[in-house]
């Protein structure tokens, strides 16, 4: 007994502001619109370990050595008697009503509700499921629907930005409750949003064909250089270079080049050295005589705002003023994103204003991960 004539075995209801309140037992408590839990205190020393089975955990509950012999979050049940009546102190619980959901059940269901083409939901840790990327593509969300699905509170599920290329394993999604007992009426609704269409989807890149004409005048090691720079990125994505040609910067040569690379079988030509800021440039004069014409002059995105869409009979194609931008994270990258998952290169050139400013590697850099190095 407490000093105030209540036993310790009462509900204690999680206000608004944080705080516990003691209250007589079976009375329902209402908190904020999230809706009530129930609370109470379990004391293993003088409390059947039974009495502690179906319930949840309230707060991480550490052993002698300073681990966690129980877990917040954790349901309770007879695999756990042991380690209660080894406690010798009393903890928090929450007691679950009929039609709630402990927040790892909830996790799992969220994540697997959500998880479309391209991805898998890993199990729940900690309350929380991760959706993962089964193929390198990019992510493609309904952002609708996580609006939508983050609006039935306590649900919660956070993404990757929507278009963000992704390697295979990589995190696209996480799912949880903020709450340690969850109406499952609210995961039924997520659900259903869910179903009505795909929440989020990798999809993953295709396999091109890609010719490469340079008219830029390079030494031995710096040809190589650029090569190889070219052969990982266009790896990295799953296609081919099927040719490699270093021309003079003239419109004939220019122009038999291209015939050569879609003689090849290219479906897609990078093409370096023409500036599309000048009409009679000898590289876009090649272009106009092959049958092809320029489409976008420019691209929103920065570095490399100045590349340049157009196309031929056969084939797009992708322009930059020199070819040492094929060595660097350029606009170039990424609209080979974008084109390389399915978009038509003048509408993917378009869409790269949001989120178009973007300079250098980093940890939240939209530029793809590609390797750094020659292999070896």
């Amino acid at each position: 007994m407490m000093g105030d004539g209540l036993s310790l075995d009462r509900f204690l209801p999680l206000g608004v502001d944080g705080r516990l309140t003691l209250v007589p037992a079976r009375r329902r408590v209402k908190s904020s619109r999230l809706g009530g839990v129930r609370a109470r205190v379990f004391d293993p020393t003088s409390d059947p370990p039974e009495r502690a089975f179906g319930s949840v955990v309230a707060a991480d509950v550490p052993g002698t050595d300073g681990h966690d012999v129980l877990q917040k979050g954790l349901r309770l049940d007879a695999t756990h008697a042991a380690a209660l009546v080894a406690l010798g102190r009393a903890i928090h619980l929450i007691d679950l009503d009929p039609g709630e959901l402990e927040q790892d059940a909830v996790a799992a269901r969220l994540a697997a509700a959500v998880a479309g083409p391209g991805t898998h939901a890993e199990l729940p840790s900690h309350g929380q499921a991760r959706v993962r990327a089964a193929v390198r593509g990019r992510l493609r969300l309904r952002t609708e629907a996580v609006a939508a699905v983050n609006h039935l509170h306590p649900l919660l599920l956070f993404t990757a930005a929507d278009g963000r290329v992704v390697a295979e394993g990589d995190d696209v999604a996480g799912a949880k409750s903020a709450t340690l007992a969850t109406a499952e009426a609210l995961v039924v609704e997520a659900e259903r949003i869910a179903r009505s269409a795909p929440v989020l989807a990798v999809v993953p890149f295709t396999r091109r064909r890609i010719g490469v004409v340079v008219t830029d005048r390079l030494e031995p090691r710096g040809r190589a250089l650029i090569h190889d720079a070219i052969q990982r990125k266009i790896e990295w994505f799953g296609s081919e270079m099927t040719s490699f040609a270093e021309v003079a910067h003239e419109t004939t040569s220019v122009s038999e080049a291209l015939r050569q690379a879609l003689s090849s079988g290219a479906d897609l030509i990078l093409l370096s050295g023409g500036s599309p800021l000048d009409p009679i440039d000898p590289v876009l004069r090649a272009l106009e005589t092959s049958g092809g014409r320029v489409e976008r002059t420019g691209v929103p995105a920065h570095p490399g705002s100045m590349v340049w869409v157009g196309s031929l009979p056969t084939a797009p194609v992708l322009g930059i003023a020199t070819c040492a931008g094929f060595g660097k994270d350029t606009a170039l990258d990424l609209l080979l994103a974008r084109v390389f998952s399915g978009d038509a290169p003048a509408d993917a050139a378009d869409a790269l204003g949001a989120g178009g400013l973007a300079e250098g590697a980093s940890p939240g850099s939209p530029f793809p991960p590609y390797p750094r190095s020659v292999k070896t």
